[in-house]
């Protein structure tokens, strides 16, 4: 064997170890949020989150520095999947009142399926106002919602000058239904249609007349 495969042998070696551990955080954080969007950020230990993975927690701090590192990873790593998810969604090769269609019945159905890891993430954000270890992840990850907003104003006919008051206005609104459906109001994710509809539906007729373009982007119906 030649200098040079052994180097490609240990490198492969180095690339498998990795994989292996990023898959071993991935399956730990899962189990972590199933604890968290139960009990909570200020209620839930890392022993409560070694018990529901079945590991110890002495493997729990060999993955992560920490409770708040682990936090960190899990919000991060379910925001980042549902941005990709609406993302994918404003892929969509549809006229722009079906893809605002599409996207307002996407976040609809993201408070009926994962309610309680929203509660969570709003539970970080909460936090962040009173610690600052998590000021940086949250700003991240609102800067990704932010700009997914931007991406769907640019697909139905708004500017991106919107972005984030359109943001700030969806984001309360979301709370507010997610709120209600946990509380047990399963009508909450239609009330939440309905608000964005007329919401957006106002606001970008407004812009579309601004610009001296067509009316009516979204149903309000």
């Amino acid at each position: 064997m030649t200098k040079l495969d052994k180097i490609t042998r240990l490198a492969e070696k180095a690339e498998a170890k990795s994989e292996k551990r990023a898959r071993k955080k991935d399956e730990l954080a899962d189990h972590a949020i199933t604890a968290l969007k139960q009990l909570g950020y200020a209620r839930t230990s890392l022993r409560d989150i070694a018990e529901m993975s079945g590991v110890a927690v002495g493997t729990l701090h060999y993955y992560f520095e920490d409770k708040v590192d682990l936090i960190t990873y899990c919000v991060r790593r379910y925001k980042v999947g549902f941005v990709a998810d609406m993302g994918w969604i404003l892929a969509s090769d549809v006229p722009p009142d079906q893809l605002a269609d599409r996207f307002i019945k996407g976040l609809s159905l993201s408070i009926r399926r994962d309610a309680e890891t929203h509660r969570l993430w709003y539970d970080i954000r909460t936090q962040a106002m009173f610690d600052p270890v998590f000021e940086e992840v949250v700003a991240e990850i609102e800067d990704g919602l932010v700009n997914l907003v931007a991406t769907f104003l640019g697909r139905v006919g708004g500017t991106q000058v919107q972005a984030r008051s359109t943001y700030l206005v969806l984001d309360a609104c979301f709370r507010f239904h997610l709120q209600s459906f946990l509380k047990g109001d399963k009508d909450a994710p239609a009330g939440f249609e309905r608000d964005v509809a007329e919401f957006l539906g106002r606001d970008l007729r407004c812009s579309c007349r601004d610009a001296r373009q067509c009316v009516g982007v979204v149903r309000t119906s």
